[in-house]
């Protein structure tokens, strides 16, 4: 019974398919090449690869067995390989492994196509390690077995590494090869496939490869990048070192892709962009209160306070000392730690204004107020307060003995003497004693300076007249005026 067209196609061998389609045109390969192929049969000792367009080629079975004597790859798998020779085919390898009496032949080829060989390390020697290559004996120098300088070279015997060789001298008797070479290709090539994802905003994690006084280098997969000191942290940092350490891993920011001069790409990375800062989080402090921050910076106008990591305060000039300074640098100085009282929070802007000379008021009061006991809020009481803000109807004053944030409104017409600039008369800071004259339903204070001169007088007349009455001699009305005072 004659045999369907189909059915005679199934038996026709691989080579013979491949001339049934005289359409593909047949591919020229060279030593070194990198091909990619499907495998279509396996063998004991043979992996037979089709590699397109009308062409086979073979790679030992041995290249693809782990230590099990597992085969790793199956029929239909594509596979990645080097073409290591063209005698007799096309004779394929993984790295370029030679064998047999085909040895020096192949390593010859392998020089001259730059085709990496697989060996492995046999010893240590003066300046160096034995290499073997399937029989033959090479030498690695110790400056090419890694990228990175080998102290400990012995711990590479008995590894077998992938190499390049560099020379091939006297038939073969004289082989030199190199394992950093290889690296550095490897190396090379994660860093072009980083350079080329790499933008401005894009999220990475890296390992810290050397710290300096400046900042610290991060190993992004084959490429390094830099994390300024002043990008570290929110917080002030001095030195890298205190925070960071060589191998440590860390999750960075990519802020900014360069290229210098040398046409070398220079990468600026960030840490602390990927942390909230204090502003985000909450300063963790309000108006009114005493903080202890270091000095972090000096200027002419005043001296920058870090109260929070990252925040820096502003203690302007006036709010440094009640004597008169020329500079800020007279009384303080980088790095000393000071007490200051927050006077003002602005959030839009992310400022905050500080004062030392309030903070010791402050300071004083409370501790006055604890040694007499917590004063009572409650009409009548006399206390001595700290100007906090001047209103065009009047000044706001806080009152350190009733607690940290109350503050009582004391009205210009409240004033002992309302006449003249209230702002030259009242500076903010300036202490001043007032007394509690109502508190209202929502507990807002109202405060008093004429109330306490208007009783004064009332009570030095009183006094008059008591002495008086003792004596039985009121006086003129001349003697009665001229002890009150006015």
């Amino acid at each position: 019974m004659a045999m369907s067209e189909k059915e005679t196609e199934g038996e026709k061998t691989f080579a013979e398919l491949f001339e049934a389609h005289p359409e593909t045109p047949r591919r020229k390969f060279s030593p070194g090449d990198n091909v990619s192929g499907t495998v279509v049969k396996i063998s004991k000792d043979t992996i037979f690869v089709d590699l397109g367009g009308k062409s086979e080629g073979f790679v030992d079975t041995q290249e693809f067995v782990d230590k099990e004597g597992t085969i790793l790859v199956k029929e239909g798998q594509k596979i990645d390989l080097k073409v290591a020779s063209l005698k007799d085919g096309i004779h394929l390898s993984k790295g370029m492994k030679v064998q047999g009496t085909e040895a020096l032949e192949m390593l010859r080829d392998a020089q001259r196509n730059q085709i990496p060989v697989e060996g492995r390390v046999s010893g240590v020697k003066k300046g160096g390690l034995d290499i073997d290559i399937s029989g033959i004996r090479a030498f690695c120098p110790l400056s090419q077995i890694d990228i990175q300088f080998c102290d400990k070279p012995e711990e590479h015997v008995g590894k077998k590494h992938l190499f390049r060789i560099i020379e091939y001298k006297e038939r073969g008797r004289n082989i030199v090869v190199s394992r950093r070479a290889l690296l550095q290709e490897e190396q090379e090539k994660k860093m072009n496939e980083v350079l080329a994802s790499l933008q401005p905003g894009l999220e990475l994690e890296g390992k810290i490869t050397r710290v300096a006084d400046f900042g610290v280098f991060v190993d992004l997969g084959g490429i390094e990048g830099m994390v300024h000191v002043s990008e570290i942290s929110h917080a002030r940092v001095n030195r890298p070192s205190e925070v960071l350490k060589q191998g440590q891993t860390v999750k960075v920011k990519v802020i900014k892709v360069e290229t210098d001069k040398a046409d070398r790409k220079r990468i600026a990375l960030s840490i602390k962009a990927l942390e909230p800062d204090s502003w985000e989080k909450g300063l963790g402090f309000q108006e009114g209160e005493i903080l202890s921050g270091k000095v972090s910076r000096l200027a002419d106008f005043g001296a920058f306070v870090e109260v929070a990591p990252g925040v820096d305060g502003l203690v302007h000039i006036s709010e440094i000392s009640h004597d008169r300074i020329s500079h800020p640098g007279a009384v303080l100085h980088e790095g000393d730690v000071v007490e200051v009282l927050v006077r003002e929070i602005d959030h839009e802007k992310r400022r905050v204004s500080l004062s030392i000379k309030d903070a010791a008021i402050k300071k004083r009061m409370v501790e006055e107020g604890e040694k007499s006991g917590k004063a009572r809020l409650e009409v009548g009481q006399i206390l001595q307060g700290i100007v906090d803000n001047i209103k065009p109807y009047g000044l706001f004053i806080r009152l350190p003995q009733l607690g940290m944030d109350v503050r009582g409104l004391l009205p210009t017409e409240e004033l002992a003497d309302p006449k003249g600039d209230v702002k030259k008369k009242f500076p903010k800071g300036k202490e001043i004693q007032v007394e509690i004259v109502s508190i209202d339903q929502e507990g807002r204070i109202r405060l008093s300076e004429k109330s306490m001169v208007d009783r004064e007088d009332r009570e030095d007349y009183e006094k008059f007249l008591k002495k008086e009455e003792k004596t039985g001699n009121l006086g003129t009305l001349g003697d009665i005026l001229k002890d009150i005072k006015i």
